[in-house]
């Protein structure tokens, strides 16, 4: 069973203000502002910033696979940051891409994969091999989810492991992208001590 991470998105909203682009970046920025630029599903590319403070606390819960409302002049878009770039040294965000996405229109993702219950083969001594962090999918905006779940009670024993198209078949909105084929998890049995004394 699922839980309700995957059903219930918590409501993410920016505000943000049009910005005129003979001013300097550096006075945007010293200004405690980030400039920014939406653009996407019928929106000819607008130039904004945003509180900086109001942005970064965002991006830590949005990420890039979270839908937000941004007001812009008193529209609200339904958006995804669509590029997000950082400062090398102290992290800061120094600009932001907006995409628009439109209602009947799929998006392309990559959601992080969370693990779910209990696995036998782990319990017994076997190491559980991640191989995928994130899974690619297309999905229309109503239906996307913050993460994947994939139930590791399915690795019994050592050697078992998960693909794609076992997740899948849990999420009938998603169209996967990662090959269907590839394995998201395995158990991997433990290795005998070699340097133990005889």
């Amino acid at each position: 069973m699922k839980s309700d991470i995957n059903f219930r998105m918590q409501k993410i909203s920016l505000s943000a203000q049009l910005r005129d682009v003979a001013t300097p970046l550096r006075d945007v920025r010293a200004a405690r502002l980030v400039p920014a630029v939406v653009y996407g599903h019928k929106v000819a590319p607008i130039s904004i910033s945003l509180d900086a403070s109001a942005l970064l606390k965002a991006y830590r819960s949005a990420g890039k696979s979270h839908l937000l409302d941004l007001v812009v002049d008193g529209k609200t878009h339904s958006a995804m940051m669509h590029d997000v770039q950082l400062h090398p040294i102290h992290g800061d965000i120094q600009h932001v891409d907006f995409f628009v996405v439109s209602a009947n229109e799929k998006i392309h993702v990559d959601l992080p994969v969370v693990f779910v219950g209990k696995s036998q083969a782990q319990l017994e001594g076997a190491t559980l091999q991640q191989n995928h962090a994130t899974l690619s999918v297309k999905v229309l905006p109503k239906d996307l989810i913050e993460a994947i779940e994939v139930d590791i009670s399915l690795l019994v024993q050592a050697g078992d492991l998960i693909h794609v198209e076992t997740v899948a078949k849990n999420y009938p909105t998603l169209e996967f992208i990662t090959p269907a084929n590839e394995s998201v998890v395995s158990a991997i049995a433990a290795v005998a001590d070699s340097t133990s004394a005889a």
